[in-house]
């Protein structure tokens, strides 16, 4: 994975997040931008860094569909 400079690395915060997606949302900082605009709905200008973020974004909702969190 190739990040952004300065950004961290890890495993969010797992009761944030799943408190946004019971509220109907994401948690913004998975949502991909460019030049400050909200670009998810368009995977075509995703970086690979951006792709692989939000794959790994998925993965987690379904298990937590799977564990029955949400």
């Amino acid at each position: 994975m190739d990040p952004r400079r300065g950004s961290i690395l890890g495993t969010p915060d797992e009761q944030t997040e799943i408190t946004y997606l019971r509220a109907g949302g994401e948690p913004p900082w998975e949502r991909p931008h460019r030049d400050g605009v909200d670009i998810t709905d368009q995977p075509e200008q995703w970086t690979p860094y951006q792709r692989e973020r939000r794959d790994t974004f998925e993965a987690r909702v379904a298990d937590y569909r799977r564990r029955g969190l949400l």
